[in-house]
């Protein structure tokens, strides 16, 4: 795990905003976005099942919102003081305990 992992969780559970920088694989450079944490574990479906960081980029103009970040690709997880609601970014039909970190985000839990 990242040495940052303890912030990424924190965050996943008091809700707060982060600031990521790491490496973008498409863009091929070191970016620094600042987001909201979704969760850490392998993506459904893949094949390697590695673990890996999952944020909602909150300063993205056109879709994917979503940034999924291997742990070699991760240099450094921020928290800032502002916080995020959890209703204002699922927009998807959201299934249930399907996150690998638990949190408390009533319905979205």
């Amino acid at each position: 795990m990242h040495p940052s992992h303890p912030v990424f969780l924190d965050a996943i559970v008091t809700r707060h905003r982060l600031s990521a920088r790491f490496f973008h694989r498409k863009e091929q450079r070191e970016v620094v976005r600042a987001c909201a944490p979704l969760d850490y574990g392998p993506l459904r479906g893949a094949k390697d099942g590695a673990s890996v960081y999952q944020l909602w980029d909150l300063e993205a103009k056109r879709k994917p919102y979503n940034v999924t970040i291997a742990e070699a690709d991760l240099r450094e997880v921020t928290r800032l003081d502002e916080t995020f609601d959890p209703a204002a970014i699922i927009t998807w039909a959201f299934k249930p305990h399907a996150w690998h970190v638990a949190r408390d985000w009533a319905e979205f839990s």
